[in-house]
Order: structure tokens, then C-alpha cells, then sequence
């Protein structure tokens, strides 16, 4: 039985959900975070212009830029929020060519209350080295900020399968489901 558009973006969210929900419980927060940046890569191309036939940094800055960024609190822009995700799924590292070359700040992330006194300390010594390359990141606030992002995005996308069958078209062959 073949499902509904509405049915693949929802499965495609609620899956993405359950497996980065499992991950973050698990306290498996780089495990996590490689999910997190493809699931984002996915999404982007999707949200991307229909036309488009692979995900990019454009698509991924995009949806991020969109969709991620507009949580509170968030320290990174959508160009280190990139670079981390080159970090991360390249080489499992905070650093990637573009915090290199300083195109982009290295991203450093920690868990925990914000308030206490080791994350303040530890956001505070993050912004001061390198005279600020790096950036703090929040684990608990980038999940949550893309967990929010997953409540818009699927109104968001099915509306622009309804505008354009191109969209649903790519949406088909992106979200596949792997049934036995």
C-alpha cells in the first residue's frame, strides 16, 4: 500500500524523532548530532527550490537559517552550524575545513543547566579562545530548537507539494520507506 504525501513526511518526521529521542536519552549526544545534521540535509533539499536534485550547504544554511535559528538562546549562525556539520560527519570533530580557513566559528558543545556555574565557565572559556573562533553550543538547546523546527516543517513542505507535484515528486524519491 502506497502512502499518502502527508503520510511520508509525517513517518519521515516521527522516525527522525523516535531515533534522535532514543540517541539524546542515551545521552549519545555525537551519535545524536550526526542524525540531527543529516535529518537537517534531508530537509533542506526538501524545502529546497524543486529543481533541485541533491542537498547542499546552501540547502542545509537555508533550512536552518528558516527553520532552526528562530528558537532563543541559539549562539551559532547557519555558516557554523554548517562547518559543525561537516565536523561531525567527516571526522567526528569539532573542527572542519571552514572553522580552519575562519569562514565559520568551531562550534563547542556541552550539556547540562546553562545556569550552572561549569557551563557558564565553560561558555565563557569557549568565547575567549582563539580570540573568538569557537562558539558554545547547547546540546539540550539545539535538540529542542530542532524539535521545534519538526512541528513546522511538515505544514511548511506539504503546502509546497500542493503548490508544485515537483516537490512531491523529489519528496517520493527522498523519503523512501525500506519495508520488507
Amino acid at each position: 500500500m502506497q502512502m499518502t504525501t502527508q503520510e511520508l513526511i509525517e513517518k519521515f518526521c516521527m522516525n527522525t524523532l523516535s531515533a534522535t529521542g532514543m540517541l539524546y536519552r542515551e545521552k549519545l549526544y555525537g551519535q545524536m548530532l550526526v542524525l540531527l545534521y543529516s535529518s537537517i540535509d534531508s530537509m533542506g533539499l526538501l524545502d529546497a527550490p524543486p529543481t533541485q536534485a541533491s542537498a547542499s550547504g546552501e540547502s542545509f544554511k537555508n533550512w536552518v537559517k528558516k527553520n532552526l535559528l528562530t528558537y532563543p538562546g541559539l549562539e551559532y549562525n547557519e555558516v557554523d552550524l554548517w562547518a559543525a556539520r561537516c565536523a561531525v560527519l567527516h571526522t567526528f570533530t569539532s573542527e572542519s575545513d571552514l572553522s580552519k580557513g575562519g569562514k565559520a566559528r568551531e562550534v563547542q558543545y556541552y550539556s547540562g543547566p546553562k545556569d550552572s556555574p561549569m557551563a557558564q565557565a565553560f561558555v565563557a572559556a569557549t568565547k575567549a579562545i582563539d580570540n573568538g573562533k569557537h562558539v558554545p553550543a547547547h546540546i539540550e538547546a539545539t535538540y529542542l530548537a530542532f524539535l521545534e523546527a519538526l512541528k513546522v516543517f511538515p505544514q511548511d513542505l506539504l503546502n509546497n507539494c500542493g503548490k508544485d507535484p515537483a516537490y512531491e515528486a523529489r519528496l517520493k524519491k527522498v523519503l523512501q520507506q525500506f519495508a520488507l
